[in-house]
Order: C-alpha cells, then sequence, then structure tokens
C-alpha cells in the first residue's frame, strides 16, 4: 500500500482511472466521429466499465522485482480491455451523445477530486492555527 493510500485510502486511485479511462473513451469517440465518412468502417465502443474493473483488480500488471522499474499503467497493458466492434457505421448522433455523458462523468471525476483536494487544504489550513 502506498503513502498516498494510507493517507487518502483508494478515492484518489479510483478517481485516477476514472479519469485515464475517460480519456481514452474520449480519443475512441473522436475517432469514431473522424471516420463518419471513411468507407467499411465501423462504429467501436469502449467498455468503460469493464475497464475500470479490470484496472481496480490491476490485473494486467506486471510485477515489479526491482525498485527502478517503472510501473505501467494497469488500463494500457490489460489483455482484458478490447474494443467491440458493432459491425455498424457511425451514427453521428449517438457518437456526439456518447461525446456529452463521456465528458458529463470526466468533469464530475474532477469535481470530486478538487473536492478531496480542498478538504485536505482546510484540514492543513485550519491544524497550523
Amino acid at each position: 500500500m502506498s503513502f498516498v493510500d494510507k493517507m487518502f485510502g483508494r478515492g484518489f486511485y479510483v478517481a485516477e482511472q476514472a479519469l485515464n479511462t475517460r480519456m481514452a473513451k474520449q480519443g475512441l469517440i473522436q475517432s469514431n466521429i473522424a471516420n463518419l465518412e471513411t468507407p467499411g468502417y465501423n462504429r467501436q465502443d469502449f467498455p468503460f466499465a469493464r475497464a475500470m474493473e479490470a484496472a481496480l483488480d490491476q490485473r494486467g500488471q506486471l510485477a515489479r522485482t526491482n525498485k527502478a522499474h517503472i510501473a505501467l499503467d494497469p488500463l494500457d497493458i490489460s489483455q482484458d480491455i478490447t474494443l467491440s466492434n458493432d459491425q455498424r457505421p457511425v451514427d453521428l448522433d449517438e457518437e456526439m451523445l456518447d461525446l456529452s455523458q463521456n465528458r458529463l462523468m470526466y468533469r464530475v471525476t474532477t469535481k470530486i477530486l478538487s473536492k478531496k483536494f480542498e478538504n485536505l487544504k482546510y484540514a492543513i489550513d485550519e491544524g497550523g492555527k
């Protein structure tokens, strides 16, 4: 358990993984929109819930046998995270809705993190009085 986990609980790690996963989903949605008129391109979906589950379970995370080894993000290396291919063309309205929802959830997560930091700052400031 890291120092941050001991001090703040698992909330920061969960929020970090949620933000990383939302960013990855944003990129995929943008790719779908960019390929809207590409012949033969089929819509791809990013399984957010499955990606979060894998990241939180740390499936796919490599063992660090030496402190000098660089830790890899489980989201990047997990074999469980695969893009689903619906075998249907991109619907611009559906992609724009997904984009809006994803953006909203990203903002909610950043707001939650911001409040956690505000509470921490308050505790530090009040503790010094």
